[in-house]
């Protein structure tokens, strides 16, 4: 099981809306590398999901373009904001 931390949260929060992992890291303030490890660990868990422009599923992209290619939630990861209290501004 893939436990989810303050910063696994704010990438999460920034993808209810299809977002590119640069305005992520925009958002967050994390580093590059920070968020696309996360990013990789959440879509291996499946709490987001790739998507092209239209906001179909994408089954595969070049890693190498990783920050180009957009992330939405899917059904888990919004469970998973659900479950965090209202509060939580982490």
């Amino acid at each position: 099981m893939y436990e989810i931390k303050a910063d696994e949260l704010k990438v999460l929060k920034c993808m209810v809306h299809a977002e590119t992992l640069d305005s992520v890291i925009t958002e967050t303030g994390l580093s590059g590398n920070v968020v696309i490890d996360i990013v990789k660990h959440l879509r291996h868990y499946r709490y987001v999901k790739p998507v092209d422009e239209n906001g179909r599923e994408v089954s595969m992209f070049e890693a190498d373009k990783i920050r180009r290619v957009r992330f939405i939630l899917t059904a888990k990861g919004f469970t998973e904001l659900e479950k965090q209290p209202r509060n939580s501004d982490s």
